[in-house]
């Protein structure tokens, strides 16, 4: 279960509203091939806790002010925080790629250069590496990645292990995650919440040697 799930996730929990001609937001379900070029979606991420309000360059004033106000009344209903990200754009977050590689059309991909935003320092020393890095360059340390969103875990982030087979993913990814489908996303066992382990800047030596 965990190979079919994880991909979809991050996708699967949320919302989708997208932006007509008039102003009006109709709420979608999870599609490719929605260019984002003169598009206006705005997702609502419980995974990350927030609103994002996706506007392409071409996307018109109506459908960039309907967005906006759509993303802030969505933001406060929630109590989550609005991200407003315009594509393409020179530099794309890294929690941003799995949207944005789900939406777009193939072709409209390579006009993204994805490559500058899939950066991450090492969970470990806080080194600068690449979305491929297997370890670090500097520490030697094998890239943590997380087992629910697939993205590597960076410095600083909070870190959760489960206590049946020792998977590690981003604490709250972890949470989540059990709030829904209640077992491990990795060794498909049943799992609350509370067997998650928390791993801090103190303790992530003893798990990770």
């Amino acid at each position: 279960m965990s190979s079919k799930y994880t991909e979809v996730f991050r996708i699967n929990l949320a919302e989708y509203f997208i932006i007509d001609e008039n102003g009006i937001n109709k709420k979608i379900l999870p599609q490719p091939s929605i260019l984002f070029d003169s598009s206006a979606i705005v997702i609502v991420s419980k995974l990350d806790r927030k609103v994002y309000d996706f506007t392409g360059p071409n996307a018109s004033e109506i459908k960039q002010e309907a967005a906006t106000k759509l993303a802030s009344n969505l933001g406060s209903k929630f109590n989550f925080e609005v991200e407003i990200i315009f594509f393409p754009a020179e530099k794309i977050p890294s929690d941003h790629i799995q949207f944005i590689e789900y939406f777009c059309d193939e072709y409209y991909l390579p006009k993204i250069d994805t490559t500058k935003a899939l950066h991450y320092n090492c969970y470990f020393c806080a080194n600068r590496l690449d979305r491929n890095s297997e370890t670090c360059s500097s520490c030697g340390k094998e890239v943590i990645y997380c087992c629910v969103c697939n993205l590597p875990v960076s410095f600083k982030e909070k870190l959760g292990k489960c206590s049946l087979c020792g998977e590690s993913a981003h604490l709250v990814h972890f949470q989540e995650w059990l709030k829904v489908l209640g077992m491990c996303p990795k060794c498909d066992k049943k799992l609350s919440p509370e067997g998650v382990i928390p791993i801090t800047d103190e303790n992530k030596d003893s798990f990770f040697k």
